[in-house]
């Protein structure tokens, strides 16, 4: 029942009649599901266990720790289980947490992260062109001095830093303290930039907060939902439990606008139960959008007060949006003006609404101006200043949200107040009775920049790496190059570490504690279940012994005394757990957007970039469908040899979180290697069987790698998992948000052709 009724995955079943009843899966093939552990915490007997911890313990052995998990924004309360120093299980209660005792397959069997045998456990100095090991007297020592050096040489400005949005509150708050007043530097940047910023900057515009004015508990009672581009169960497992509880609960309208295609299976499964479903792939998310709108303005559903409040706005609005034709929108939409107009009325006649925003959006071009353009959205139908609504960005890393509320970019403060606040720049100066830089500092594209152009000289690297994050175009690797000093904190030895000057060994999130805030804004308490591995330190403990070494100490006894200032400088950070209420927008700020905020880019927002009689212009080329009977056929009989170009995806995929997750084995059982994901439309054209080679091209390169036929694919768009794509990767180019700084890299056209046995082979291939 909880496979059917919660996770709606149906992977179990009762199988036989009478006393021969079995729950197992269906027929003979391998358990097909989410391996989300649900059925093995409730099996009262047992009978369904893990195989990563049988016969390892009896649960009186056990110590039992209270934490929340280290991958996806959802923010899950879950519990450890150590034997001495090993982490033998994770499990979870009914009713914990804003998970409600709901884990998915990283949370419950990713934890061997931690316990990895390719941790760094002692730190390492470069010494003759090798990294060494030293004791964290030496590599601290060396550190500081060279930091002090170039400090001394080329002055405050030569430093740039980078963090992860994995590390706790508690880090990403000390990491920006020690850039800015120990190192006297704003040019730092973290792992926030490469989308979750593009969400935030939109709700600041729009109703002056950075938090969601929803909560989960909004999500599951909503009477109409809007999914745009999110893998929903794949990218935040737990909010499409959510989701799912909303449509099979309380019967909500669910709007999915993603590029996938209901299908059966496990897998993705959110699509299929939503009853209007646009398939579109990152591009064509703002044609749907406009789409919308443009059905809510001529059918008369702009809500009425706001008419009233704002008709300025209502009337630039309805004029920009009328301005585009509907055989234009249909072209880039792929999808019927009566079906955008339906959902726009199923929409807008809800009483209670929410909007859901994933990576397809956030991080591809114009994700900012894509997230403003939904809360217009909002606005004209009368659902923002509704208790129940509103616009919530998803996170993909776990504490993204903490990122941005802790100031670990150069354009916040903590407490997530713009650095060009003159208030907060006097409270925080107040506090500290030290003087902040000036000036915007730099964010991650304009620090490698600087890098190569030899004006950055020394570098502090976080838990990130730019090297493998960003493709080849970005010349990350080139820009690390050129630096004096790079001093890296890692667990594993990734490819930015391989480039250090100095590598200190860092803790987990099974390994310290400290806090961690989750998409929603909740902040919620993390206690360490087992001793740091090897030698390993907290980062904060990291960089306050090196701001002693450099004489501008920043001393703390523990991550609660880190706590206990974050709380006395950020508004609000003391409410921990479900006890939080959801952030309420400042209508001083929502009236001043719809009075004059809108014009300033109304134009570009709402520009399709088609014409009616291009349109009528076009010499569309019909799409074959492919039934069954037909690619079986293909299968068995491949077409010549051809070419197609496809819009290809890079993105997450369930079982993996970034490249993170690759060094937990139970997740590694799962999933080993990607694949390049096709429609069966798409294969029937190349000529190609599932699990052949392929040939994928750009103008930067071409790599080969094995196909998998996926039915819920849509013909004209490829996907591969970004957890393997070391060399899918240097077929994408990067373009840089002007307003926002964040770097698109996710999306690409390429060209995909069965491969003739040259090319280079990619890691997918296994």
């Amino acid at each position: 029942r909880y496979c059917d009724e919660v996770m709606d995955v149906k992977a179990l079943a009762p199988v036989g009649r009478g006393t021969m009843t079995e729950i197992k899966h269906f027929t003979t093939h391998e358990l097909d599901c989410e391996f989300c552990g649900g059925c093995i915490q409730i099996c009262p007997v047992g009978a369904i266990t893990s195989r990563l911890s049988m016969y390892e313990f009896r649960p009186w052995m056990l110590k039992r720790t209270d934490s929340v998990c280290g991958y996806c924004g959802d923010g899950c309360r879950l519990t450890f289980q150590t034997k001495g120093n090993e982490l033998v299980e994770v499990n979870s209660s009914h009713g914990a947490g804003r998970n409600n005792g709901d884990l998915c397959a990283r949370g419950y069997f990713g934890y061997h992260v931690s316990t990895s045998p390719n941790r760094i456990r002692i730190p390492l100095i470069r010494r003759n062109g090798r990294l060494e090991e030293a004791t964290w007297e030496d590599a601290l020592e060396y550190a500081a001095e060279a930091a002090l050096q170039v400090k001394l040489k080329h002055g405050a400005g030569a430093f740039a830093g980078l963090i992860t949005a994995r590390c706790t509150n508690e880090d990403l708050f000390v990491f920006q303290k020690f850039m800015r007043l120990v190192l006297g530097s704003n040019t730092f940047d973290s792992s926030a930039r490469y989308g979750h910023i593009n969400g935030t900057r939109a709700l600041h515009r729009v109703q002056g907060t950075h938090r969601w004015s929803v909560s989960f508990d909004d999500i599951a009672t909503a009477e109409a939902i809007l999914l745009i581009g999110s893998n929903l169960t794949e990218a935040n497992p737990i909010t499409g439990l959510k989701v799912k509880e909303a449509v099979k609960k309380h019967a909500a309208t669910l709007i999915t606008v993603e590029s996938l295609v209901p299908a059966v299976g496990t897998l993705s499964n959110v699509a299929n139960l939503s009853s209007h479903h646009f398939v579109a792939a990152p591009p064509q998310f703002k044609a749907v959008v406009l789409g919308l709108i443009k059905a809510l303005v001529e059918e008369g559903l702009v809500a009425l007060p706001l008419d009233q409040r704002a008709p300025g706005y209502v009337q630039a609005v309805s004029a920009a949006v009328r301005g585009l034709f509907w055989p234009a929108l249909e072209h880039a939409t792929g999808t019927s003006a009566d079906a955008l107009r339906t959902a726009a009325r199923a929409f807008a006649r809800s009483s209670r609404a929410v909007i859901l925003i994933g990576q397809g959006v956030l991080r591809t071009t114009g994700g900012s101006d894509l997230a403003t353009t939904l809360l217009d959205l909002l606005l004209l139908t009368g659902h923002h200043d509704r208790p129940g609504c509103g616009l919530a960005p998803l996170a993909e890393e776990n504490n993204e949200q903490g990122a941005v509320e802790m100031g670990a970019l150069p354009e916040f403060l903590p407490g997530g107040f713009s650095v060009t606040d003159a208030g907060a720049r006097d409270r925080l100066t107040a506090s500290r009775k030290e003087e902040l830089p000036k000036g915007p500092g730099r964010r991650l594209m304009e620090i490698l920049d600087e890098a190569r152009e030899g004006r950055v000289k020394a570098a502090f690297v976080v838990g990130e790496n730019p090297v493998a994050s960003l493709p080849p175009a970005a010349k990350a690797q080139e820009a690390l190059a050129t630096l004096d000093l790079l001093i890296v904190h890692e667990l594993f030895m990734t490819e930015t570490a391989r480039m250090a000057h100095v590598v200190f060994p860092a803790c987990s999130y099974a390994e310290k504690s400290g806090t961690f805030t989750n998409q929603e804004g909740f902040v919620q308490p993390v206690h360490q279940a087992i001793d740091p591995i090897g030698e390993s330190r907290p980062d904060w403990e990291i960089l306050s012994a090196l701001s002693v070494l450099m004489r501008a100490p920043i001393e703390y006894g523990d991550a609660k005394e880190i706590g206990k200032e974050i709380r006395h400088i950020v508004p609000g950070f003391g409410l921990l757990g479900p006890g939080a209420k959801p952030a309420k927008a400042d209508q001083a700020v929502v009236d001043r957007y719809l009075r004059e905020g809108y014009q300033e880019d109304l134009g570009p927002r709402y520009a399709l970039g088609i014409t009616e009689p291009e349109v009528r212009g076009l010499r569309t080329e019909a799409t074959p469908s492919t039934g069954s009977t037909e690619l079986a056929e293909v299968l068995h009989h491949p077409a010549s040899n051809s070419t197609i170009l496809v819009t290809l995806v890079v993105g997450q995929t369930l079982f993996h979180s970034g490249k993170f997750s690759t060094q937990a084995k139970g997740l590694i059982q799962i999933q080993s290697a990607g694949a390049l994901s096709l429609s069966p439309g798409d294969a029937v054209r190349i000529g190609i069987r599932d699990g052949e080679q392929v040939q994928v091209s750009t103008d930067l390169g071409q790599v080969t790698t094995a196909i998998k036929i996926v039915d819920r694919m849509p013909d004209g768009v490829a996907f591969f998992p970004e957890h393997f794509d070391q060399d899918i990767r240097q077929l994408f180019n990067v373009t840089v948000d002007p307003k926002t700084g964040v770097p698109y890299c996710k999306t690409a056209q390429v060209t995909i052709q069965k491969a003739t046995g040259n090319g280079r082979e990619a890691i997918g291939n296994g």
